[in-house]
């Protein structure tokens, strides 16, 4: 792995490591919440493509540190927001109801994932993975939770 590859991947799993302890903390807020979710979506726009090494699946998150998530969290449960799944205009997308807590967990669940591939020294197999499931998941979780949170707080604020 080069420098830069091995330097976006530290500075990457830092910005994870830092979501993951405040996901587990007492008392978010939405702006707290909103400058999270800008700061892992634009850290992973960085992430270098890179494909799979290997062949192992993705470890389990602890139980012990997943309850920890949910409670953490708990608070965002419930506030509900309407979105469309694909924004495309050519498509003839119906809006659906998401939920933050739903899309905080999400996005946890997936980078913390990463982080355990990435402290077991699967650098690239790390990057790998956040980087593809940015694209296809919790980055679509990320948008619409920062979209949701603007409209319902950040946008209401004094």
């Amino acid at each position: 792995m080069n420098d830069r590859c091995a330097r976006s991947a530290d500075e990457f799993a830092e910005v994870v490591r830092e979501f993951c302890e405040w996901c587990v903390g007492a008392r978010q807020t939405d702006f707290e919440a909103a400058s999270w979710l800008c700061r892992l979506y634009a850290a992973a726009l960085a992430l270098p493509q890179v494909g799979p090494e290997n062949e192992e699946g993705l470890p389990e998150i602890p139980s012990s540190e997943l309850s920890r998530a949910e409670v953490g969290l708990a608070s965002f449960n419930g506030r509900y927001y309407w979105e469309v799944f694909d924004p495309d205009p050519s498509l003839s997308e119906k809006p659906c109801i998401g939920d933050l807590g739903d899309d905080l967990l999400d996005i946890y669940k997936d980078v913390r994932q990463g982080l355990l591939v990435f402290d077991r020294g699967d650098y690239i197999d790390a990057m790998w993975h956040w980087s593809f499931l940015h694209r296809v998941h919790w980055g679509r979780h990320a948008a619409a939770a920062l979209l949701a949170l603007h409209g319902l707080s950040v946008s209401k604020s004094e």
